[in-house]
């Protein structure tokens, strides 16, 4: 027997993007079996930005909640064997239903992810973003998950698994994708890649992640609640990932959070600063990452671009 697909959109005011969303879903050769619209209480009702013939169901609910909730209520209201979760402002490509069928059908995977293109306006930011290409070589997704953001929009999932780990943690308000990831990762799931991109992601002001200091913040958060999960042979990797936190937060100016991450960093582990270059690492080895951060300051503010990127060809 077929495995029943289902996509769930969750909806916070993207207005006519939701449309847009869902013609773009329309547009293949085939459609899924079943559409669900979770509506987190939007001043504009998701009921007003459909088609006239959608073919799916909208839940509205009457307090905002976050997508993490909204995601789970989907998850529960689902009666398919996928699910595959949509932001409302994001588009399918034509031909993700029919190829994602496929390989469902064809590897009865436990997750089946995509690559992304990013387009903020008319612009193309990434062609594939996720960058997949390293996870087929490298194997492991709970170290490819901790490193790179996943976002809910590259994967499929077989829906029982995602019951079982109990959805995504509401209690972490952003950075939920990135936690919700790696837990998925660490339960060992079979999965399958797709290295085309057949989602578009359009980057947006007003959406939701450009919150930075609220992101990192949350992704600090959910590190710590990680740490206490995973295998020990993961924490050098979550500690580097929580320094890369820290070095964002410190440079956004939220000084407070960042040497929160810092200590959190260092808890888990001396960090390798994988995201910095040699120079900065040899500072932060000397005299500490807040100082190497105050360094990087003063380095990027009065030496010349031209030496900079000497040092940067030279490898520092």
């Amino acid at each position: 027997m077929r495995a029943s697909l289902g996509v769930l959109i969750t909806y916070y005011n993207e207005r006519e993007l939701l449309k847009e969303c869902l013609e773009s879903l329309r547009a293949g050769p085939e459609g899924p079996d079943e559409i669900l619209v979770y509506d987190d209480a939007s001043e504009a009702p998701a009921r007003e930005y459909v088609p006239s013939d959608f073919p799916g169901r909208i839940i509205r609910s009457e307090v905002n909640q976050g997508p993490a909730h909204g995601r789970n209520a989907l998850l529960k209201a689902s009666k398919s064997d996928y699910i595959h979760f949509q932001d409302a402002d994001d588009l399918f490509h034509p031909d993700w239903c029919q190829r994602m069928r496929k390989v469902i059908e064809e590897t009865r995977a436990d997750a089946v992810f995509t690559e992304v293109s990013t387009y903020q306006g008319d612009r193309m930011v990434s062609e594939r973003m996720l960058g997949l290409e390293q996870l087929k070589a490298d194997g492991d997704l709970v170290r490819f998950s901790i490193h790179n953001g996943m976002l809910p929009a590259c994967g499929t999932y077989r829906r029982e698994v995602v019951l079982q780990m109990d959805g995504y943690r509401e209690d972490i308000w952003q950075s939920e994708d990135y936690d919700f990831h790696i837990r998925l990762a660490a339960r060992g799931v079979c999965y399958e890649i797709i290295p085309d991109s057949l989602i578009l992601q359009r980057v947006r002001p007003s959406g939701r992640s450009q919150n930075q200091v609220e992101v990192w913040s949350s992704a600090i958060k959910a590190i710590r609640m990680l740490s206490e999960e995973l295998p020990p042979k993961y924490l050098r990797d979550l500690a580097d990932a929580a320094a890369k936190a820290g070095s964002i937060l410190f440079r956004i100016g939220a000084r407070k959070s960042a040497r929160e991450a810092f200590r959190l960093a260092y808890a888990l582990g001396r960090p390798p600063f994988s995201h910095a270059r040699r120079l900065y690492r040899g500072v932060a080895k000397i005299v500490g990452v807040e100082m190497a951060e105050y360094a990087s300051t003063f380095y990027r503010r009065f030496v010349p671009l031209k030496i900079r990127r000497y040092l940067v060809e030279k490898g520092w």
